[in-house]
């Protein structure tokens, strides 16, 4: 039998959801072998997550979060993101937003980083990104800087200009930022035999619009400073310089 499924599971969840019984939910969940709660959280996060409800599929969440964060904040963390690409959820829906107020405290830093590290590549708007940050309580802007970082976009790019702003006092760790991204363009132009430029692009920008010069390289990206005005505000003003070559 296909570990991942087991028809009296299946039908007992299907009417669960169905009956939209919420309170029966973990106690069900209570009653299984550990092979059988392994086939419910796999049901749960690929068949009915992803058919339920945008309000059911929150509800649900922050029942199941809130239960057994370890068993299923990855669960719901996968689903979301699915329907998040799909639209079918959203950064505004309550029940997004009861969930956030839910997980806020110390006791669920961990469940908070988790979800954050499944949504943000997800995210195709700057704007998302820093909501993101917002609601699962990112707020200092190194920290920022350490999830950015993993990204090689252009909306995580745009946030990155932004939120370093916030250190524009520091040239060293302005410099150690931008020496980073060139490692990583470096990576990825050997990895692939391509690529790469983003981050490089992304370095020589910052160079110039943060005047830092100990950051040394030859770089191809030449800005103009009329190119400069609004970058860090507007978006498309952005992605055209940092895109230029």
């Amino acid at each position: 039998m296909d570990k991942h499924y087991h028809p009296i599971v299946c039908q007992r969840l299907q009417a669960i959801f169905e009956g939209r019984d919420w309170d029966a939910l973990t106690p069900y969940l209570t009653t299984l072998s550990n092979s059988h709660f392994r086939t419910a959280g796999y049901l749960i996060g690929e068949r009915f997550l992803p058919a339920a409800p945008a309000a059911d599929f929150w509800t649900v969440a922050q029942r199941l979060i809130l239960w057994d964060a370890k068993a299923f904040t990855v669960t719901v963390g996968k689903a979301a993101t699915a329907r998040f690409l799909a639209t079918t959820l959203s950064l505004q829906d309550a029940g997004f937003l009861q969930l956030m107020d839910a997980l806020q405290g110390d006791s669920h830093v961990i469940d908070r980083e988790k979800l954050l590290r499944l949504w943000l590549p997800s995210a195709t708007k700057p704007d998302t990104m820093e909501l993101l940050f917002n609601h699962l309580g990112v707020q200092a802007p190194r920290r920022r800087v350490d999830f950015l970082l993993q990204y090689d976009n252009l909306p995580a790019a745009f946030v990155l200009l932004r939120t370093l702003r916030f250190e524009e006092h520091d040239r060293y760790y302005l410099t150690s930022v931008c020496r980073q991204l060139i490692r990583r363009a470096a990576a990825v132009s050997s990895a692939t035999s391509s690529g790469g430029s983003l981050s490089f692009n992304l370095a020589s920008l910052l160079r110039t619009y943060f005047d830092l010069p100990d950051l040394r390289g030859t770089f191809s990206l030449q800005l103009e400073p009329y190119e400069l005005t609004r970058i860090d505000t507007d978006y498309e003003v952005f992605r055209r310089a940092v895109t230029k070559v």
